[in-house]
């Protein structure tokens, strides 16, 4: 799968070995009681999500799985956008760069579809807070994770 070919996110989620198309569920749905700190004006844009964590779970069941994956239309086609759901402390920084770690690895050899589908360089990974957050903007936290490519967490992730 090259990048720029025209595949949906449920076609790459049902392409994805790991996952199959039954795991996909319609907007939001599979983020459950998260799906109220999701917002987005056009919600016909919505490709599907993937409850991540429990798709992979049985599989890898000691890795740092990350939590879900959206599909979002995006010009002519469709992009991945990747919700981790953790709390925002500054002790949590490592654990949530090492799931996205993981999550990168998991995508280039066994989501190459998937892989296709994430834009990198639109930053397509958030941090969806549970609670406050605790890491200042400035803090060497927030620098290490601006430089590993991850979102500073937000109480909303906001599509647009």
């Amino acid at each position: 799968m090259k990048r720029g070919d025209s595949l949906t996110f449920k076609q790459a989620v049902a392409q994805t070995a790991d996952l199959g198309e039954s795991v996909w569920q319609p907007g939001l749905q599979a983020r459950g009681t998260h799906s109220q700190h999701v917002q987005c004006a056009e919600t016909e844009r919505l490709g599907g999500s993937v409850n991540l964590d429990e798709a992979l779970k049985p599989l890898y069941p000691t890795e740092p799985r990350w939590d879900y994956a959206l599909g979002w239309h995006r010009g002519s086609g469709e992009v991945a956008i990747w919700v981790e759901v953790h709390p925002a402390y500054t002790s949590e920084v490592e654990v949530v760069i090492r799931k996205l770690q993981w999550l990168r690895g998991w995508l280039a050899t066994s989501a190459p579809a998937l892989d296709a589908l994430t834009k990198r360089d639109e930053s397509p990974f958030f941090w969806l807070a549970t609670g406050g957050v605790s890491i200042t903007r400035n803090s060497p936290q927030a620098r290490r994770l601006a430089k590993s490519g991850l979102r500073y967490p937000a109480r909303v992730v906001r599509l647009e």
